[in-house]
């Protein structure tokens, strides 16, 4: 019979709000005791918590926290306006949105930029070896050479890089926005 009571009061207290109202021992206690020692519907009296934080064992603390937990009322998140019945209360939907978060977006952009990878890197493949060495060299790695390093390594002027470079790069705005 005590374990049957026992998960009777587990299942009440896990069920009796949305969010869990006690999660510690002495808080489990003060669930059951707290408006069967009541005298009345309004506030304990500083008396009332004393003596019962003494009978249950736990901190007067505990027992404040653990009246304003059982008089507040859950909240709606998002509700219609026939179900607002109180003027100038808005649902926390209304001011808790974020505007980025919209999953629809969300995979749009997640799409498009993959699809935008996948362009760039087939644009890159179709470009001579050392064209992708440059580009690689000077926008992709994370030891970035400079123009005077790329022309030690091909032998010719820095200027001849820079020109290679911006033929490259030409290339590859052609080829993403054709396919775009």
């Amino acid at each position: 019979m005590h374990w049957i009571k026992a998960e009777i009061h587990e299942f009440v207290i896990k069920n009796w709000r949305i969010v869990k109202v006690a999660t510690t021992k002495a808080q489990r206690k003060l669930f059951f005791n707290l408006r069967k020692s009541k005298k009345q519907l309004s506030w304990l009296t500083k008396g009332e918590v004393e003596a019962m934080a003494e009978n249950l064992d736990v901190d007067i603390k505990t027992v404040y926290e653990m009246e304003k937990r059982l008089g507040s009322h859950d909240a709606a998140f998002d509700f219609t306006s026939d179900e607002n019945s109180e003027e100038g209360y808005s649902a926390p939907a209304g001011y808790l949105q974020q505007s980025d978060a919209d999953p629809a977006a969300l995979l749009e952009y997640t799409d498009w930029k993959q699809h935008e990878e996948g362009l760039l890197s087939q644009a890159i493949s179709e470009l001579d070896d050392r064209s992708q060495d440059i580009l690689n060299s000077r926008w992709l790695s994370d030891e970035k050479s400079t123009l005077h390093e790329l022309a030690e390594r091909y032998n010719v002027s820095a200027e001849r890089i820079r020109q290679l470079e911006k033929n490259a790069m030409k290339k590859l705005k052609q080829a993403v926005v054709l396919e775009a």
